[in-house]
């Protein structure tokens, strides 16, 4: 039985794909919850298809992802903060709707290049909204919509996340698209980088420091002609955000210093480096306590209230909920079993979508414009997964409904284009190219 005939009649099911494919990224920090529109969109059609759908044939990647996103929902759900009364079922809530998602999604094969043209649109959106908020505004940094749900951290590592993906397929497409395209993708990953920077969300440097090695090798191998090319097309790019922004960059990066020396010297934890180092301080002593299944969200916060008030630790880290380093904050709520499945939500896409050697060879047969194209989407794919455990040294991007909204679905519809691409030239002989 086709695709067709179990989803019904017509072509709906891969223009939904392809509308979100689209929407996600286009959409994302330009306009308010802009993540959600294409999650929406494939929420209508998988509940429009939910008597077919659940018979799709699936791949054990899908599957995979679908039982840690499972995983995730039932941990959230378990470490719920227990003043959020029916505030706890959100997070979980978006991890369940999000494997029917994912199910419907995978097998339908959207139109690829419609992710590029997203990712242009989204780019060139979110450096626009960061330009008028600072500029314009005369906002002290820029955090898209915070009467939302996103903040400036969310916010401007998000738009790092967009421009870097960007990147990546512009110059996987290069050869395959007019000068005045590779132009319009260069200008939008500027934008969005520096969205990145006018946010002032100093997360997004290490996990761009972080990711480079994995970055380096996939341009080693992929692009050895074009490397030094390509690295200099980069550091020319990066010269010209740091000159531009300089005063912002320098403040920034003296005022990280200056915490840094305090916390060091004083223990003064009321800043927001100082802050964090205090909270990670905590949450390893205490979690080295109980290292198997952690304290819980009750146990966590109760311990913390008492060894303040016995002197232990800064009250400043009261403020806050959670630890601001991801791993750190399932090691001391839900011990090394909650290190594991953020370990795996994270390892899951990135096995999902590295280029292995024997799934380029499959395309070997192919022409140079498909090639390019699965290539471009297996490198943006790599990119979520890597970028996003940067983000979480500083931050729990996972606690916000932006992190997990934009995760989830983007590794989704990346994932049904590829899956397509795959169905229709992984292991065949005849050239076609890329839709």
């Amino acid at each position: 039985m086709t695709l067709e005939n179990l989803l019904g009649p017509g072509p709906w099911p891969r223009r939904v794909a392809t509308a979100a494919l689209f929407l996600l990224p286009a959409l994302a920090l330009t306009v308010q919850s802009g993540y959600s529109y294409g999650a929406v969109l494939l929420l209508v059609g998988a509940l429009c298809s939910a008597h077919r759908w659940p018979r799709l044939p699936q791949d054990r990647w899908t599957w995979s992802f679908a039982a840690i996103m499972l995983g995730m929902g039932i941990l959230w759900l378990v470490l719920a903060n227990p003043l959020e009364g029916l505030g706890g079922w959100d997070r979980p809530s978006k991890f369940a709707l999000g494997i029917a998602c994912l199910l419907f999604v995978s097998p339908v094969g959207p139109r690829p290049r419609a992710q590029f043209w997203g990712l242009v649109a989204g780019c060139a959106g979110a450096g626009a909204v960061a330009l008028w908020q600072v500029c314009v505004e005369g906002a002290p940094r820029a955090s898209g919509f915070p009467t939302g749900r996103t903040n400036a951290i969310q916010w401007g590592n998000l738009a790092l996340l967009l421009g870097t993906m960007l990147a990546v397929q512009t110059i996987a497409l290069r050869e395959h698209l007019n000068r005045r395209d590779v132009a319009l993708a260069c200008i939008a990953v500027l934008l969005a980088f520096n969205a990145s920077v006018l946010s002032q969300s100093r997360g997004g440097w290490l996990a761009l420091l972080l990711a480079a090695p994995w970055g380096l090798y996939l341009l080693w191998r992929f692009f050895c002609r074009e490397l030094w090319r390509t690295l200099a097309g980069a550091a020319i790019a990066l010269l010209v955000l740091g000159a531009a922004n300089h005063a912002v960059l320098a403040e920034r990066w003296d005022i990280m210093e200056q915490e840094v020396l305090i916390y060091g010297t004083e223990r003064a934890a009321d800043t927001s480096v100082g802050q964090r180092l205090e909270h990670w301080r905590f949450a390893w002593e205490v979690g080295l306590e109980k290292p198997l299944l952690g304290w819980g969200m009750r146990g966590y916060l109760a311990e913390k209230e008492k060894r303040v008030a016995a002197g232990q630790y800064e009250p400043s880290i009261l403020e806050y909920i959670y630890t601001h380093n991801e791993p750190l904050d399932m090691f001391i709520k839900a011990g090394l079993v909650g290190v594991l499945l953020l370990l795996l939500f994270y390892a899951v896409p990135l096995g999902m979508f590295w280029p292995t050697r024997a799934r380029m060879a499959a395309y070997a047969g192919q022409a140079a414009e498909v090639r390019a194209q699965v290539l471009a989407l297996r490198m943006a794919g790599v990119c979520i997964p890597l970028l996003y455990a940067g983000f979480g040294m500083t931050q729990v991007f996972f606690a916000h409904n932006s992190g997990i909204m934009f995760y989830l679905f983007m590794v989704m519809t990346t994932w049904s284009a590829v899956r397509g691409m795959d169905a229709l030239y992984a292991g065949k002989g005849s050239a076609a190219a890329a839709a």
